[in-house]
Order: structure tokens, then sequence, then C-alpha cells
């Protein structure tokens, strides 16, 4: 059995939190700002650093781990979210808005998060979990995989994650940069955009050892007008290591000097700067201190009492690491005892085969498994989680039969007296450790709710009765549209998006939609239509929004320029929201949106957009 040093694990870790509390409270000043920048040293101090959501996203996580006895996955880190984390920006607030719809992971990562599942918010919750398991990437990487699913399945945003997890659990042991980042680079695959722009940045390095240049090189190949689109970011903090020559500080100032997400990119650099070099210079560290800012006052992060500073994030950290690894099944150990590698399996640092099922998960979001007793059950989508009346929706519930024997397996359908699925209950024999797939065909009812649950009841021929499994569909949009003063049609869509280069075949034109939206009670609301054609927007016939910003980058959240954003009185039933969209020379966007008027900007979910009066 391989061995850590305890005190030698303790000071990298103790190190990662504070490489990661330095690299974000030095670029959170200026995050967002496309760069370069010049600087060397912190823009703004304040002890405990700035309270960013890169640390304190993973002391909620760490509070999850450590009540559920380290049986850790996305639907556990689920809870966590919609307990104890206030943020809904972005990619936050729309998975938050999933998880509340009743959709569970990894669809409430990907389902109508095209747009954010390919940026920053969970690469930058790796250090959890490569601190619970150093010298162990398989297992890191697993729990990030876990982590990042809940908000960004499907996109690039789950890549970051691993690969970050994956680096900062292997540098506990090789302080060779180049080596850490090949066997890195191989829990990813070498054909998503992250794993490119990191080979490429390492390429540029090698050529011209010049952090500007091989800026300019990233940001004419990868540059995204979202500043945390996370491929970009990826390189930028990358390049910080590679022109650190193990220095930090100059690790962290050139991540943050590249621009965009910049507290993300200086405080994964300073983690794994931290971890690698297993302290940061007391000229970085001290005048942050070891308290740990928060934004619990306001509600950032809520129903919990963090940890209140890194040395004692750092003894726990330590303490559960040693449960962690032991309980996972890792060949080494932290003892009090000297750092001995020698029993280390050969290839504990690469991926073993279990990756590419992490790999083709991530590739196709629309799959949910639950382990039961006797037999595990798939629950195929067959893509988008989401049904209208027009059209049946077919969903695969696939049986695995976990048992070395036959096993005859019922499932039964139990949905509301209006739906109806094809067919209610199907039998099968599944063969010893074999698999079967099993069709259904669901319609839904005219009178289509938001949300519905229905519920698969699997029954195992002689053997205990086991539970039933849910399948949540999310209802579509009614909308009633013409295109260029037409007919009037009605067209279903499936998330906020509204489609106008496909109603418009790409060329310029007008056109006018109308959707109800049934609120269950009075309320003050926000309503967003971030877009960059020309458009006028009523509320119950109240013109509330008229503007064109051709040049605005369409962001489907709740934050933005105010001239695409109202405060409007939703009455009890229906209201009505009217637009008149025109198209011009150039691609156009747009999303509609409701949240609550308070600065956490709540996605509503108790609001009908499926019918019409």
């Amino acid at each position: 059995m391989a061995v850590l040093n305890r005190g030698e694990v303790w000071r990298r870790t103790y190190a990662c939190w504070m490489g990661k509390n330095a690299g974000g409270t030095l670029g959170a000043p200026v995050e967002g700002q496309p760069g370069p920048h010049n600087f060397d040293w912190y823009p703004k101090l304040q002890e405990g650093g700035i309270p960013n959501d890169d640390l304190e996203m993973q002391l909620v996580w760490f509070d999850a781990v450590k009540r559920a006895n380290w049986q850790i996955n996305a639907q556990v880190l689920a809870q966590a979210w919609l307990t104890h984390i206030g943020y809904n920006w972005c990619e936050y607030g729309i998975a938050k808005r999933n998880l509340r719809w009743g959709l569970l992971p990894p669809l409430s990562g990907a389902y109508d998060n095209d747009f954010w599942n390919d940026c920053m918010g969970s690469p930058i919750r790796s250090e959890i979990w490569a601190c619970l398991a150093p010298a162990s990437p398989r297992i890191a990487v697993r729990f990030a995989f876990e982590d990042a699913i809940v908000d960004h399945a499907g996109g690039e945003g789950v890549w970051g994650e691993m690969f970050n997890a994956a680096l900062e659990s292997i540098v506990f042991v090789k302080h060779d940069l180049d080596e850490a980042l090949d066997l890195a680079l191989a829990f990813i695959p070498p054909d998503c955009q992250i794993a490119r722009a990191i080979t490429d940045t390492r390429k540029w390095w090698q050529e011209l050892k010049d952090w500007r240049k091989v800026r300019e090189r990233i940001a004419e190949k990868y540059w995204h007008r979202e500043p945390t689109h996370a491929p970009q970011n990826l390189a930028f903090t990358v390049l910080g290591l590679l022109a650190s020559e193990g220095d930090f500080g100059k690790a962290i100032t050139t991540a943050v000097n590249c621009g965009q997400d910049t507290d993300c990119t200086g405080a994964t650099a300073g983690s794994v700067m931290g971890i690698l070099l297993g302290e940061v210079p007391r000229k970085w560290a001290e005048p942050l201190g070891e308290a740990i800012a928060t934004n619990l006052s306001w509600g950032g992060i809520r129903n919990i009492v963090p940890i209140p500073d890194v040395r004692v994030l750092t003894d726990e950290v330590v303490s559960a690491a040693q449960k962690f690894l032991v309980w996972h099944g890792a060949p080494i150990r932290i003892a009090d005892a000297p750092t001995d590698l020698s029993d280390l399996p050969e290839d504990w640092l690469r991926p073993d085969d279990g990756i590419y099922e992490l790999w083709e998960r991530n590739k196709y979001p629309w799959r949910v498994d639950f382990e039961l007793n006797a037999v595990r059950v798939g629950v195929d989508y067959r893509g988008l989680p989401t049904i209208n009346p027009e059209v049946a929706k077919t969903v695969s519930v696939w049986l695995h039969n976990r048992e070395p024997v036959p096993l005859t397996v019922t499932i039964v359908w139990d949905v509301p007296n209006d739906w109806q699925v094809e067919p209610m209950s199907s039998s099968v024999t599944i063969p010893a450790k074999g698999i079967v797939g099993i069709n259904a065909h669901i319609c839904a009812p005219v009178n289509l709710p938001q949300t519905q649950t229905l519920w698969v009841q699997v029954r195992v021929h002689e053997r205990p009765s086991e539970v039933a499994v849910p399948v949540t569909l999310i209802g579509e949009r009614k909308w009633l549209v013409r295109k260029n003063s037409g007919e009037w049609q009605t067209e279903w869509l499936p998330d906020s998006q509204l489609p106008l280069e496909r109603w418009l075949g790409g060329k310029p034109g007008v056109v006018e939609a109308k959707l109800w939206v049934w609120s269950p009670s009075t309320k003050i609301a926000v309503i967003g239509f971030p877009c960059n054609a020309a458009f006028q927007l009523s509320f119950n016939g109240a013109e509330i929004l008229n503007t064109h910003q051709p040049d605005y980058l369409v962001r489907p959240g709740q934050q933005g320029p105010a001239s695409h954003y109202a405060q409007v009185t939703l009455r009890q039933g229906w209201n009505e929201v009217a637009l008149r969209i025109e198209r011009h020379d150039r691609p156009v966007d747009a999303y509609l949106l409701f949240t609550d008027p308070t600065d956490l900007h709540r996605h509503l979910t108790d609001l009908v957009l499926t019918q019409s009066p």
C-alpha cells in the first residue's frame, strides 16, 4: 500500500485553498473584462479575500459529502444546490429551475442550457474533489463529473471540471508540470474544445515563450464574447502555469492578465500552484489572512454554518480524505509515515476504462439511471425531456439485470387519468447480467401542465418489491406565431429560446408572436427578453419594452441591460405576452424568461406557458 505523509498532504491542501483565495482575490475586481491587463499585485484587498462562489460553493459540497458518508453523487449534490445555494446567475439559475421542476441530473444541467453548459460554473469547483482524493485522479474525476452534470451536462464545463480535478489530484505527487498536464489531459476526450485549447496553448508556449503572444494565439482561435466560456479560460489558466517557471505570483498574474473570467482563471492557477509547490509565498498569503469570506450575509449561500478559516478547512478535508480514500478503495493511504509511492500501481494516475462511460454520459445527457436492488433502470428520454399534446413522446426504459440468474420483470406506468401511455405495462425476462429495453409512447392532454412527473413501477417476479422510478416531462410553450403578415400558426417550443432564424429562413423579415402565461396568484415578476433584433414587447396590452441592440450578446439569463427587462404585475389567471421582432441583415437570437424581482433573480416555476385561454 502506497503512503502519503499526512503532514505533506496537509501542507499542500492548505496551500491549495490559500492559493485559490489569492488568485480569486487578484482576479475578482476585473472579472469579465477582456484584457489583456498588467497587474503584478492585488487591485483590491480585504481580509479573507473577496467572497467568491468559486470557493464557498465547495464548502457546501464538503458539507454534503460529510452528511452523505462519502456516498456522493449528482442527486445528493442537487439537494445541496436547492437547500444551500442562493445564486441564480446564468447556468446556476437555469439548473436550479430545472431541479425545482423535477428534472434530475444530468437533465437538470442539459435542458434549456445550451449557451451556459460550455461555461466556467463547474470548472471552478474542482479543488474539493482533488483534495479529498490526492494522488487519486480516477476518484477525483468521477466526483467532479457528478458535480458538473448538475448544471453543465452535455457541455465543455464538465470536461473543464474533470481536467482541473485530475490535474490538482496529480500534482500532489507529480511535480513536473508537463508530465502532470499529460496525465490530466488523458481524463477528457482529446477532441473536446478544452483539450484542443490546452494542447494548442502548450504547443504555442514551446514555440513563443511569451505569454502575450500566446494569449493572442488563444484569442485568435478560441475567443468567445461570453467571458465565462470555458475553453478560452482553461487555456489562460494553463498559460499562467506554463509561464510561471515555478513562481506562484507569476502564475496567477499571468492567468489574470489574460482577461475574461479572471477570478476563475486566477483562482485555479493559484490552487494548482499551491498544491504543486506546497506553499503560497507569504507576500501573497499574509494580506488575506486565513479567514474565509462568504456571501452568506445576503444569501449567496444559506442554511449552513460555513467553515470559518482555511486552517480549519484543511484540518477537516485532510481528515475526510483519509476516510474517503479507504472508502473508495484507493491503493494509497494518508498516514503519519514518510511518503512512499513504491507500491503505487503504475497506472493509478491514469484513467481506467470507466472513463469512457463518463465521456458517453456527458456526450448524451438525456438518460437518468436508477440503482434498484435486483435491476438497474435507465430512463432514456431520447432527446429533450419535453412534450406537447400534438405529438407522442417516446421514452425508452432500459432494464439491466444485476443478478447472475435470469429475472422476469414487469413495469407498470402510473399516470394521471388524462395522460396515456402505450403500453401501460410490459413484462420481459432478462438474461443473467443482461439488458432489455422497452419503449413507451406517451400522449399528453390538451390541458398540459408546465411539468408532470409520471411513475414507472418496477416489479421483479418472486423478488421483494422495488421502488417506482420517476419520469418527469416539461410541457412545451404554446406560441401563436405569424411571419411577414402571413397566417397565424401554433408553434410548440421546447424551451425558452425563440428560433427566429428558422422562422425567417435566415432572411430579413418580421415575426409576430403571442404567448399566454397563467399565474396561480397576483405577483410582481421580471420579464426578460434578451434579443439582438429590433423588437417590441407588450404585456397585457401595454408596451413595456422597445429596443434594438444588434451588437448585444444574447445571454439566456436574468441579468442584462435594463432595456431588455421589465418589472410587471402578473395577475391571477391568464396574462398575454405579445412580441413584434424585426430581423435585418444579421442573424438574431432571443429568449423569454420570468424571474422574481429580488436581487437573487429566482426563476419562476409556478407559471404555466403550455396552454391558451
